[in-house]
């Protein structure tokens, strides 16, 4: 799959499929005014003016000649365009588009956010993207919408492609760019003054037409019916596969911390945290506990950069040019009994400034019986025999034979035991549903020659696999093993 800008000959065709995707599968919920609209606004000869003066971008999607799926970007950030053909949805075409017109955005238009109005339909993709409701539904010559924003940030650049692993590479390509032509701080500054005004002008006239094309192809994030092959075409938590019982004694919902402090003008203040809550455990003292656990484990990073920050956090935002504490957290229950739920949280930083991005990993292994948390180290022996197994397991992931050469089998072991100097080499572990993978979030320190660039790393065990080094931990029997 090729992602692309188009070109002015190629936008013709890209607006047919616009137009027939929308025909299909959104017109049917606009209103007669609001159907008339969308076709004005996508007339060649309306957009025309906008593409010739940069106002809008076009990204295709193609599979050899054909195109699959088109995003349009206004050049102050407004996705006003965003359609994938219904025979190629489900497939991370869309993920794609947008991470696509997210890089272009941060590396080319130095614009602060994303923005879009969502169909209300779309809405929940939207979220799984990172963007943020930032009104009610609205509605507007026929069309239902919700405003949506996600703040652009460079450090989030990241290669446009599918991968078969869990493992997340670092996403310094972008920043590397950015440096290597001169920028300085967050935001690039607009040096084309007319066309921005313009495409001020366009966004005002037509501003909720960014409406996702009603359905968006979410990559096999959503519905019930994603196969493995879509799976597998996921990277990060989005590749864990999870195992839910049917029979669960309690309900598992959502809730969001978020905390916008763009009122403030020196500092730039972002939190957007997703965390499960759980309902209906018939021993609510256990389940409040269990709740609070999850909920701290999430907040994390704003407890350690915005409710309780140390010395060093504070300095950073003291000194630097763009002070920034921001933290955009993610989750997946990757596995829930009766007994015992794993989460993994995906977390995306900034520490005091944009010169201390850090993105990481966090699992949570935790008992509904009691609430007693578990670390790696209580659950596995951690033998000579293991260490070399899990190392090997390691290295087959990453896909580098070199990968934790650093470490001799003494220090892996300290290492999976949490004795890591701060957190250089953090173990976790999470259960799924074709077993459990155990490894590190990485946070190397700046310049060290032990740093291949890798986020976080876990190594993959069937449980059988794990049944020799099995400790005496009561986690066995909540697993099923």
């Amino acid at each position: 799959m090729e992602i692309r800008i188009l070109n002015q000959q190629e936008i013709l065709p890209a607006l047919h499929l616009v137009w027939e995707v929308f025909a299909e599968e959104t017109a049917p919920r606009y209103t007669p005014e609001g159907v008339a609209e969308f076709q004005k606004f996508i007339k060649y000869e309306n957009l025309l003016p906008m593409l010739q003066s940069g106002g809008i971008i076009f990204f295709g999607a193609y599979e050899g000649p054909e195109l699959t799926g088109t995003l349009a970007l206004m050049s102050d950030g407004h996705i006003a365009l965003f359609f994938v053909r219904k025979n190629w949805q489900r497939k991370g075409i869309g993920r794609m588009l947008f991470q696509s017109a997210y890089n272009f955005a941060a590396q080319r238009l130095g614009v602060r956010k994303l923005t879009v109005n969502s169909a209300p339909s779309a809405v929940e993709a939207y979220l799984h993207l990172g963007m943020q409701i930032t009104g009610e539904e609205q509605t507007q010559n026929g069309i239902t919408y919700v405003p949506m924003e996600v703040f652009v940030i460079p450090g989030l650049v990241q290669p446009v492609k599918k991968s078969k692993k869990p493992v997340i590479l670092a996403a310094v390509i972008g920043a590397c760019l950015l440096i290597a032509v001169g920028v300085a701080g967050f935001f690039l500054v607009r040096n084309v003054a007319s066309m921005m005004e313009q495409s001020a002008r366009s966004r005002e006239a037509y501003d909720y037409f960014g409406d996702g094309g009603g359905y968006y192809d979410d990559g096999g994030d959503f519905g019930n019916d994603s196969s493995q092959d879509d799976t597998e075409e996921l990277t990060g938590i989005d590749a864990i596969e999870e195992k839910i019982a049917d029979d669960l004694s309690y309900e598992l919902e959502e809730d969001v911390y978020s905390e916008n402090g763009e009122q403030n003008s020196t500092v730039m203040i972002d939190f957007y945290v997703n965390y499960p809550v759980i309902s209906g455990m018939e021993d609510t003292q256990v389940q409040d506990a269990v709740n609070e656990t999850i909920q701290k484990t999430a907040m994390q990073t704003v407890d350690e950069i915005y409710e309780n920050p140390p010395t060093e956090i504070r300095d950073r935002v003291l000194q630097a040019s763009t002070p920034a504490l921001i933290s955009y957290v993610e989750y997946k229950v990757c596995y829930a009994s009766n007994d015992f739920i794993s989460i993994v949280f995906e977390d995306n930083s900034y520490k005091g400034s944009e010169e201390y991005y850090d993105p990481g990993l966090r699992t949570l292994n935790i008992s509904l019986k009691d609430g007693a948390v578990y670390q790696v180290k209580d659950i596995v022996d951690l033998s000579g025999e293991f260490l070399n197994e899990w190392a090997q397991g390691m290295r087959d992931e990453a896909d580098n034979e070199e990968f934790l050469s650093e470490l001799d089998q003494d220090a892996m072991k300290s290492m999976l035991e949490g004795n890591s100097e701060d957190d250089a080499y953090a173990p976790n572990f999470f259960v799924y549903a074709d077993g459990i993978e155990i490894g590190f979030d990485l946070n190397y320190p700046e310049g060290d020659a032990n740093d291949l660039g890798y986020i976080w790393v876990t190594a993959p065990f069937e449980l059988e696999e794990l049944e020799a080094y099995q400790t005496d931990s009561e986690f066995w029997s909540m697993i099923g093993n």
